[in-house]
Order: structure tokens, then C-alpha cells, then sequence
């Protein structure tokens, strides 16, 4: 009996990794559409990409919160000792490490606003919530999804910065740690200040038993009401209120127009810019729908690799999500070198990153286990943080039992 429930236990904890990494890979696919794939806004079977604009990245972000969690020990963590100490060790390092290569790879020649170095200063603030439960940490989830855009705006209004339209720091525009910080938190095109929110869902997300199956479904669900909430709640304020006080403050342009020429936030001409949702805006409607679509999809994916005709059929799309960090650089590097995106943005190429991403990781995963990119990460974060745990103490062995019958002699 106990040998059946503890197979049924690893396969659930299997499901439930595999799941987040199926999850992982369509964040990845996604910033291929968005990245290699055909302009959004052309028209026809381009729209279709459309639908991945923003929610992709968000995606990425919300399960860079779980896998924080999860590389914590899932638990909060309690009090300041040692193996605290080593657990935030390992992630400022981590932290340290995706800025410099975010940078780097920013000052490639591919057009993409390389989101990595943001993802660096995500961590960098959000260690301290490692010691919040789940409640606590949806909560605050919540009201920075709400407060965040309002202080985003309000600041870069006050600051003269709300026209900054794209910005992902390299080490060719370096203007000192000042300017970087002001990028990556408020005026850049993934600032923090408004991405938090999704790295703390999925940090709350963590604290749950996500291999349960209510907990998977009730993801689905909630998800699906928060990207009701979100993109719905966004359509109806804006025809209802604000739709032709838009209108008038984006003219001579349209408003589709003048949001689509920006990543990472709204103009500050006008609050009403605050009630639209469209992807990287970084308004509250927004933040809640992506967050909604996250969580949706986390538990489709969760629920498909439940079954192992689930894990082997998926069993591709798992082994990109599992090597991400590898095949997130090297579609920059491959964009930079053979690919260009003034060459053309197509289909095909989508299909083709896409195909090669699926089969190397495949044939890597399968030999070689770890990705090199997440091997270097995991031995130059593991290090210091084994330093600062120190030597291992020995485990104490619990003394046996005492036998009920000599238990009674000695009470006799």
C-alpha cells in the first residue's frame, strides 16, 4: 500500500514539474511569434499573432516567479540563518549573473528588446517576498497590479520620461548604474515597477500543491475570470467611457496606432490611457488579464501531463521549457548571425525556429539532461551559496521505538 501511494506521489510531483516546463515553452514559442513571426497588424492569418503580443513575456515572467519558489524549497522560508542566507545567495547570484547577459545580449544586432537583463532586477526585489505565504503574497500581487501602473505613470509624467517608447539596456548605451536602474524600473519596455506583479502571482502560485487536480482546474478557471476581467473589463470602459477621450489626445494617430509604437507603457498625456489593455502597456487591466492567461495556461498544462500519454506526447515542448535560458540566448544569437529581421518576418521562419527549438532540445535533453546555458547558471549560483551554508551537518537519526510489551514491563 505504501509503496503504490509513493508512486503516485513521484508521478504527481513529475506531473506537476513537466507541466511547469510545457507551460515555460509556450512562453518561448510565443516571443518567436512575436520576435521571427509576421508583422501582428498586417492583416489575415498575421492577426493571429497578435494574441501572444505581451502574454507571452508576461507568461515567462509569472513562471520565473513559480521556479523561484520552487528553487527556495516552496515553503516560506522562516527566520535568518545559514540555509536562508545560502537560499538568497543563489538568487541574488542569478540575479547578477541575467543583467550582464541581458546587456550583452541586447547589443546584438536583432531588434529584440531582450528582456533578460529586467528579469535580473525582478529578483534582485523580489527575494525578500520568499518569506510570505501564499495569501500574502496574491494580495500584494493585487495591489501592485493596481497601485504599479498608477506610480508608473505619475512618476515618468513627473520625470519627463513618458515618451520613451522601447528601451532594453546594452553595455553600448551605458549611462551609469543610475540610468540602468531607471531603465529596468520604470522607463524601460519591461519595467519592473509594473512586471512585479506577475513575478509575485507566480511566486503565490508556487505556494500551492499545483500537482493536486482541484487546484489545477481551479487554475483554469480563475484564470479565465481574470483575463475576463481584465481584457473585457478594458473593452467595456473604453466604450462606454473613455474611448473618445482617446481618441482626441492620440490625434493626429489613432489610438491602435500610438500603442502599438510602444512597449512597456502608456503615454502620460492623459489618464485614460490607464483603461486599455493591450499588450505591454502595463496598465492594471492589462497586468490582470496576462496574469489570467498565465494562470489559465499553467493548468491546461499541469492537466495534459497528468497522464504519461499527456508527458509523452508533450514530451518536446517539455524539453524546450526545461533548456529555456539556452534557447532564449540562442534564438538571439542565431537572429544576430544567419537570421536577421529586416530580411523578413514570416511564417516560415516562425515554423522553423520553432522546429529547430523542439528538435535539438529533444535530442540535448534526452543525452545530455541539463541545458548549458542552465548548467552554468545552476554551478555558478550553487557555489557561493554552498559556501555560505557551510559544511553539511549530519541528519540525526530518531532513536527506534520502544516495543509496547517492553514499554509495559518497565511501567510494571
Amino acid at each position: 500500500m505504501w509503496a503504490e501511494v509513493g508512486v503516485r506521489e513521484k508521478g504527481r510531483r513529475r506531473a506537476r514539474i513537466v507541466g511547469v516546463d510545457a507551460a515555460r515553452a509556450l512562453a518561448i514559442l510565443g516571443m518567436f511569434a512575436s520576435h521571427v513571426g509576421p508583422n501582428p497588424y498586417g492583416g489575415g492569418l498575421d492577426t493571429l499573432v497578435q494574441g501572444v503580443t505581451g502574454r507571452a513575456a508576461a507568461l515567462f515572467a509569472f513562471l520565473a516567479g513559480l521556479s523561484l519558489v520552487l528553487m527556495s524549497g516552496r515553503a516560506p522560508l522562516r527566520g535568518w540563518h545559514r540555509d536562508t542566507a545560502a537560499v538568497v545567495t543563489r538568487v541574488l547570484v542569478r540575479a547578477a549573473l541575467l543583467i550582464p547577459l541581458g546587456m550583452w545580449l541586447a547589443d546584438l544586432d536583432t531588434g529584440v528588446l531582450v528582456i533578460l537583463a529586467f528579469y535580473g532586477l525582478y529578483f534582485l526585489l523580489a527575494w525578500p517576498a520568499l518569506w510570505l505565504d501564499a495569501r500574502t503574497l496574491a494580495l500584494l500581487a493585487a495591489g501592485l497590479a493596481l497601485l504599479g501602473p498608477i506610480a508608473s505613470f505619475l512618476l515618468r509624467r513627473a520625470g519627463d520620461t513618458g515618451e520613451i517608447a522601447y528601451a532594453a539596456p546594452g553595455f553600448d548605451d551605458w549611462h551609469g548604474p543610475g540610468e540602468l536602474f531607471r531603465t529596468l524600473f520604470l522607463t524601460g519596455s519591461y519595467p519592473a515597477l509594473t512586471w512585479l506583479p506577475f513575478v509575485l502571482a507566480g511566486m503565490a502560485v508556487g505556494r500551492l500543491r499545483v500537482a493536486d487536480l482541484r487546484v489545477q482546474r481551479a487554475l483554469v478557471g480563475i484564470g479565465g475570470g481574470l483575463a475576463v476581467l481584465g481584457y473585457g473589463g478594458s473593452w467595456l470602459v473604453v466604450e462606454l467611457f473613455t474611448g473618445e477621450r482617446l481618441a482626441r489626445v492620440a490625434a493626429p494617430d489613432t489610438v491602435p496606432e500610438l500603442i502599438h509604437g510602444r512597449v512597456g507603457s502608456v503615454p502620460v498625456t492623459d489618464p485614460a490611457w490607464l483603461t486599455v489593455a493591450e499588450g505591454h502597456t502595463g496598465t492594471p487591466f492589462e497586468i490582470v488579464g496576462a496574469t489570467g492567461v498565465a494562470l489559465a495556461l499553467l493548468g491546461l498544462a499541469l492537466l495534459a501531463c497528468r497522464a504519461r500519454i499527456g508527458r509523452i506526447l508533450l514530451d518536446p515542448l517539455i524539453a524546450v521549457g526545461a533548456m529555456a535560458l539556452t534557447v532564449y540566448t540562442g534564438h538571439l544569437i542565431a537572429i544576430d548571425q544567419w537570421f536577421p529581421l529586416d530580411r523578413g518576418q514570416t511564417w516560415s521562419r516562425l515554423f522553423g525556429f520553432a522546429a529547430a527549438a523542439l528538435v535539438l532540445c529533444g535530442l540535448w535533453r534526452h543525452t545530455l539532461r541539463r541545458g548549458p546555458m542552465e548548467a552554468a547558471l545552476h554551478l555558478l549560483s550553487a557555489a557561493p551559496a554552498r559556501w555560505v551554508r557551510g559544511p553539511s551537518r549530519p541528519v540525526p537519526v530518531p532513536a527506534a521505538p520502544v516495543p509496547d510489551r517492553v514499554a509495559d514491563r518497565s511501567e510494571q
